[in-house]
């Protein structure tokens, strides 16, 4: 089985089983996609919309804070000083994006400066930069997954040096086999591609579905 098929078919079983998070994940982006103006001008961020966040990476179970622990006033300030570091990096994919140095440092001061008001939790971290920042760049990641593409560290060095590069390398690899096999150009490879992958998320999110069920889960095909 090619690469590409691997990934379509774990996608499958992702939502095929894990409806929980998927549903979750699709109601938080449903009211995201409303609030884009937001994330576009952090400044302008609220309480209210970081309340959303926390409240959606609890649902995911990915705090270490008790239910009674109010992080939100703490995660605003930070989001709002982090995240315009990443303007430059608001309309890139994981597919065209350029992990150069000066990306690179961004991204890993902006995942250390937003871990450490989430008491290092890297885990919350990676899926905060997708929901909220950029879908369509940033992989989420946990500890199994962590584990099994051999990171020694779950900080942001190593998420923006390493698994970023190494998800685009995957990236990159499914959409170069279905521009083989399928004839297409790679525009259309990409649209292809996403396109057969169950939900037709964005390709940070499909890549995240295939870790997670080959690695977290560990779903047999």
């Amino acid at each position: 089985m090619m690469l590409y098929q691997e990934i379509r078919e774990r996608c499958r079983m992702y939502h095929q089983n894990d409806s929980k998070y998927d549903a979750a994940y699709a109601s938080y982006m449903l009211y995201r996609n409303k609030t884009q103006t937001k994330w576009d001008n952090p400044h302008s961020l609220d309480y209210e919309e970081i309340e959303r966040l926390v409240r959606f990476l609890r649902q995911w179970e990915c705090f270490r804070f008790k239910k009674t622990d109010d992080i939100t006033p703490l995660l605003l300030n930070n989001m709002k000083s982090e995240v315009p570091l990443l303007n430059t990096l608001q309309s890139k994919t994981l597919l065209d994006v350029n992990f150069d140095e000066d990306a690179k440092q961004v991204i890993a001061k902006c995942f250390n400066g937003i871990a450490q008001i989430q008491n290092y939790e890297s885990v919350a971290t990676s899926k905060a930069l997708h929901v909220a920042v950029n879908p369509d760049l940033f992989v989420m990641w946990d500890r199994a997954i962590q584990s099994e593409y051999l990171m020694e560290t779950n900080n942001g060095r190593t998420y923006a040096r390493e698994f970023l590069p190494w998800m685009q390398e995957i990236a990159n690899q499914a959409v170069d086999e279905v521009m083989t096999k399928e004839s297409r150009s790679r525009a259309a490879a990409i649209k292809s591609f996403t396109d057969n992958c169950e939900k037709k998320n964005s390709l940070a999110k499909i890549i995240d579905e295939y870790n997670f069920a080959k690695y977290t889960a560990k779903w047999r095909l």
